[in-house]
């Protein structure tokens, strides 16, 4: 009977989340105060993200910042700027143009596309069948870069690196329990739901799932760890997560 009673809540939670697919939401700035500026609500968690857009005429228009979601209150969202790097090229001048009143802000800037950190194949294959409205980069093209780089322990600016060079802005971590959407530029949980298997740090590949050979340093682990350990503890440790008393 309990056995009977946890899938039956599992599969309604995963049908509550199945449908997570953010679409752009866009709005036109009105009220702004130094690097930050609010709009109505449109049911945008805190941590997403997305870019300012400045009008020079009719037909001409740039991305001038990202603007990142950081509070809500009574039907407002809070957002805060910060500069737009993701297209820099030295060879260019770059625009230095503030967010004003009438610029337009698109929200969810480019989560259509997700590049997903699981523990092994059968997660990932759970993931591409559940979350097909995504656009799904593989683990393969991030671990290859880390390959080459000789970085089997990646950090947040590996990531982010990671989300410029494959046009995205959301992140997924399968950790423990459950599974969470994490934006690129805030990094912080926007979303979550239960995984149908748990995620087992003893049988998880390591940095994460891919196709590509074991990622070792320069120096073969003479010097410096070779692996991330404990795969939960280091991702759990990484997103700032509490360990829940029920997750091993």
């Amino acid at each position: 009977m309990m056995k009977k009673l946890f899938w039956s809540t599992w599969l309604a939670l995963t049908a509550l989340h199945a449908g997570f697919n953010p679409a752009p939401y866009e709005s036109v700035l009105q009220d702004l105060s130094g690097q930050s500026a609010t709009v109505p609500d449109r049911d945008i968690p805190v941590g997403s993200s997305g870019i300012v857009l400045h009008a020079f005429d009719k037909r001409h228009r740039t991305i001038i910042a990202t603007a990142i979601v950081t509070g809500k209150k009574e039907g407002k969202l809070t957002l805060t700027f910060r500069k737009f790097d993701r297209l820099r090229q030295s060879a260019l001048p770059e625009y230095k143009i503030a967010p004003a009143k009438g610029d337009v802000v698109i929200l969810n800037y480019l989560y259509n596309r997700i590049l997903p950190i699981l523990p092994d194949a059968a997660h990932f294959r759970d993931f591409a069948t559940k979350h097909q409205n995504f656009e799904i980069v593989h683990p393969d093209l991030f671990a290859s870069a880390l390959y080459f780089d000789h970085d089997p322990q990646p950090t947040k600016e590996d990531f982010r690196k990671a989300c410029v060079q494959n046009d995205l802005s959301l992140l997924y971590f399968a950790v423990g329990r459950k599974g969470r959407f994490v934006d690129c530029e805030s990094f912080r949980v926007i979303d979550e739901e239960p995984l149908a298997t748990p995620v087992d740090s003893q049988k998880a590949q390591k940095p994460f799932y891919s196709r590509v050979p074991e990622i070792k340093n320069r120096l073969g682990g003479i010097m410096g760890s070779e692996s991330i350990g404990d795969y939960n503890l280091y991702y759990r440790t990484f997103l700032g997560l509490k360990k829940p008393k029920t997750e091993k």
